[in-house]
């Protein structure tokens, strides 16, 4: 399984949007030096997958990666829109990546709106949790 693999096709999915393009971070958001923070952005954290068999006797070949996406924004529609974009890019969507086969993805959890006092300004952020399921072939 390609834990790597799997997180590059999402993260590429979601530049594949116009408005996302620039503003895709993986985890921490990273700018040039001098360059400002962008006024809405999508962080991407995800783990290594539970693995479990698909068969009830051998080897674990089924795996299922969880992605936790942060919309944010500077304004609460702003971090709502991002989160509407997330949703139109990933919901229901298969990836393809050569070796491992795909369920489509699924969204299993959000938070509400959340307002971030500890920037200056203050962020307004949305999380939304995906799940992907994959096995090798």
């Amino acid at each position: 399984m390609s834990i790597l693999a799997v997180k590059n096709a999402v993260l590429a999915r979601l530049r594949e949007d116009p408005e996302l393009a620039q503003s895709v971070f993986e985890g921490v958001v990273t700018t040039a030096p001098g360059a400002a923070r962008p006024n809405r952005y999508v962080a991407l954290f995800t783990n290594s997958g539970a693995r479990s068999a698909s068969r009830f006797t051998g080897p674990s070949s089924q795996s299922v990666q969880t992605f936790v996406l942060h919309s944010v924004g500077t304004k609460p529609d702003q971090a709502q829109f991002v989160a509407d974009r997330v949703f139109a890019k990933l919901l229901d969507w298969t990836p393809t990546v050569d070796g491992l086969s795909f369920r489509r993805v699924t969204h299993e959890a959000s938070l509400p709106l959340a307002r971030d006092d500890d920037t200056s300004p203050p962020l307004f952020y949305q999380v939304d949790e995906f799940d992907l399921t994959y096995e090798a072939l």
